[in-house]
């Protein structure tokens, strides 16, 4: 005899498996309760956020329309009340959601966003910002590099690990690994430093901040766009630390670095889309051997 879902405790988890048989699934959708079971589960599937127990919900409603003989037009009320506190709720949260863009390891990509500004986001990064409601809350908050392109208006604001950065202008880069830089190409940004009681930071066209030491030190430079958009990677008198950090986020690869002083300065630059010739460019002139296993690398002087 065939069971349905007044009798079969596993029913409604086959259904939402797919696993009922064709008979059953003929009857079933003759019946009122499954328009019910069918909305609860279509509305959770839009949902992005904490799991939803989808079974438990029907079982819940499974009871409740057994009691429908006895109590027909309370169980409606209540279930329609429930019903619209459930979709008001969902639908709440679905509009203040947040979204997360990521780039993997050497892959770099655009984003427009609703007012027009452009987002290019370096490899191995991050950005998060509302799905909706954008000109109300211009909030995106970075992990990693970007090089933001920022169309007229006020509000726009890049929170960082390291404190927050208001636009007052329009073209400006930010890095956020294991040292935070900021450059402004046009207009004007002010950076307010995380945990600090000073004053922002006011920075216009060809003014760049580093943090070293949680202290804010200035430079000046005067590149058009950012070096990393056309390519390559450039170091003034930098740790070597942070050149093999640089090489990470565009070649999937590691280093071994107990063999080497890390602290010993480089300049010079890479170029993206060539590992051998990354790592000559890079090493050898600092007279540090290497030897490739698999993905590790590993650092001699």
């Amino acid at each position: 005899m065939m069971k349905n879902y007044d009798t079969d405790d596993t029913f409604l988890g086959r259904w939402l498996a797919g696993e009922l048989s064709e008979e059953e699934l003929i009857q079933f959708k003759k019946t009122d309760a499954y328009k019910q079971f069918k909305l609860i589960n279509d509305e959770s599937q839009l949902l992005s956020g904490p799991d939803i127990n989808v079974e438990a919900a029907l079982q819940n409603v499974k009871k409740r329309t057994q009691s429908k003989a006895a109590k027909p037009k309370t169980f409606r009320l209540w279930f329609s009340v429930g019903m619209a506190a459930i979709l008001v709720l969902s639908l709440g949260y679905y509009m203040n959601s947040s979204k997360t863009i990521n780039n993997g390891i050497g892959s770099t990509q655009t984003i427009v966003l609703e007012d027009g500004s452009k987002i290019n986001l370096n490899a191995n990064s991050s950005i998060t910002y509302k799905r909706f409601f954008w000109k109300n809350n211009k909030s995106v908050t970075l992990n990693g590099e970007a090089y933001f392109t920022i169309s007229k208006g006020d509000g726009f604001k890049v929170e960082t690990s390291k404190g927050t950065v208001n636009v007052l202008g329009t073209q400006f880069n930010i890095k956020d690994r294991t040292t935070f830089e900021l450059k402004c190409f046009e207009g004007k940004v002010e950076f307010l430093q995380k945990n600090k009681s000073s004053s922002p930071k006011v920075l216009t066209k060809g003014m760049h901040i580093k943090i070293k030491k949680d202290r804010i030190e200035d430079y000046m430079f005067q590149d058009n766009v950012p070096n990393w958009t056309r390519g390559f990677s450039t170091f003034d008198e930098e740790p070597i630390q942070l050149v093999l950090e640089e090489l990470t986020q565009y070649f999937d690869i590691t280093f071994d670095t107990g063999n080497i002083n890390t602290d010993r300065l480089f300049s010079g630059r890479f170029k993206h889309d060539n590992l051998d010739l990354a790592l000559k460019s890079t090493l050898i002139p600092m007279g540090i051997e290497y030897e490739l296993k698999g993905n590790n690398i590993i650092l001699s002087e």
